[in-house]
């Protein structure tokens, strides 16, 4: 019966499950290339750098970790879109228990929908993948990819491990609150964050401060050891600035909203203020966007940092292996925030068609409506960078204090800048066509109930 539901709602709500099946293709892929990576490692001949079980390891590491936020971030926005179905289901006696149930066997389905065509996705790029270490000589030369099945199979069966963890993380916002309120609230609750919530946001800052330390102490000969605490601390801290989002949302935009009103007082009023007003809504976009801009511009100032501590030809060889590797795995954080920012925005964006409509009807015109929206998306941009920002200057300074003994980092302004363009051509234009969709219907078949 859980199999029968948990079917059903993928095939009535598809687009709500978009994000999720994307990001589970990614991680299907990507653990797959890294197996069958793994299992060509048996050439022979002289390589450069830490070898390739050393690589797969660390990408791996990271595929995990960032799969398992963006799973937990998409899954919610499908929780969403079937909120009050699954609400019904609890006034007519279905359990909590039962609830997480079907919400994990929808992440499940999802997995085996793109089982396959993630397989072969990686089977293609480790071919790619072990040609380019091979280029670079940190591969054996002779080294081939053989089979791919059991790759495949592993990855399976670690994404369907991560999609079920998220799954019954995710379906807490609905099993929490009691069945009336929860089909009260409709949508889903936008509440301020708990106190739990909050205790294990202080947690995450205190091990993500604890690992700077670490990353920070570490001497000139342990440099590899201190990145590895470097980027291990940026993820922590991630999670600290995931979990107190709504909090920080709140705080920050209070600065960022008197320069907005300052230039736009009306547009600037009305759009702060819907940040203001709706922290948990605006988190859920802010956060992908911090992750992305974090991680991103942490590795590209630990790659400059190490580039310019470098001393001589032989340093000088293996700190371009070092980058190679860094922009390796900066694409394929890349990729995941992608995934999580569009998919984000334009499910929260495709909410707001009632608020939308009643802004119509009480006189806003449809330019006007885009250029509040386009404001919001602004701010949003800007809020994930100043939070990304913040972690990634507390990971770097502790980095280039174990490189070069200075705390102040070498961080390439060019990656900087393409960071920023970067979050604000994902967030820009993906608000203002959801908000262009969102409004096709009149206003009045809007609010007087045609919407789904």
């Amino acid at each position: 019966m859980i199999g029968v539901l948990a079917w059903g709602q993928l095939r009535r709500r598809p687009g709500g499950f978009v994000g999720l099946a994307v990001a589970l293709l990614l991680a299907v892929a990507t653990v797959t290339a890294l197996g069958a990576l793994l299992g060509a490692d048996g050439g022979r001949g002289e390589v450069r750098g830490p070898g390739v079980g050393v690589i797969v390891g660390a990408f791996g590491e990271i595929t995990v970790l960032v799969a398992f936020f963006v799973a937990l971030n998409t899954l919610g926005f499908a929780l969403r879109h079937q909120y009050r179905d699954l609400a019904l289901l609890r006034t007519v006696a279905a359990t909590p228990r039962q609830i997480r149930r079907l919400v994990r066997r929808q992440a499940a389905s999802t997995v085996v929908l793109v089982a396959v065509p993630g397989a072969l996705l990686g089977a293609a790029a480790a071919r790619v993948l072990l040609a380019a270490l091979q280029h670079r000589a940190m591969a054996a030369p002779d080294a081939r990819i053989g089979g791919v099945l059991p790759a495949a199979a592993v990855a399976v069966a670690v994404t369907s491990l991560v999609a079920t963890a998220a799954a019954t993380l995710a379906a807490r916002q609905v099993t929490a609150p009691t069945p009336a309120a929860a089909l009260a609230d409709g949508s889903g609750p936008d509440r301020r964050p708990g106190v739990v919530r909050l205790l294990a946001a202080g947690i995450a800052f205190t091990g993500g401060a604890l690992l700077v330390r670490l990353a920070a102490t570490r001497p000139p000969a342990e440099v590899d050891k201190a990145a590895q605490a470097t980027l291990l601390s940026a993820l922590v801290l991630l999670v600290g600035v995931a979990l107190a989002g709504p909090l920080l949302v709140a705080l920050v935009t209070v600065p960022l909203g008197r320069v907005v009103r300052a230039l736009l007082p009306v547009a600037g009023w009305q759009a702060e203020a819907n940040l203001r007003g709706h922290a948990r809504r605006a988190a859920s976009a802010v956060v992908p966007i911090a992750l992305l801009g974090g991680l991103s511009a942490t590795m590209a100032g630990m790659t400059g940092t190490a580039l310019h501590a470098v001393a001589g030809p032989p340093g000088g060889a293996t700190s371009a292996t070092d980058s190679w590797l860094r922009q390796a795995e900066l694409g394929l954080l890349g990729s995941f925030g992608a995934i999580a920012t569009v998919t984000t925005l334009a499910a929260l964006t495709g909410e707001r068609r009632r608020e939308f409509a009643l802004l119509r009807l009480l006189g806003a015109t449809r330019p006007d409506v885009l250029r509040v929206v386009a404001l919001e998306a602004v701010l949003t941009a800007a809020l994930g960078l100043l939070l990304g920002g913040a972690v990634t200057a507390a990971a770097t300074v502790a980095f280039s204090l174990a490189a070069t003994g200075s705390p102040v980092p070498t961080v390439p302004v060019a990656t900087c800048l393409w960071i920023a363009a970067a979050a604000a051509l994902l967030t820009v234009p993906t608000v203002l066509a959801a908000a262009t969709v969102a409004m096709r219907q009149a206003p009045a078949a809007v609010v007087g109930g045609a919407q789904e």
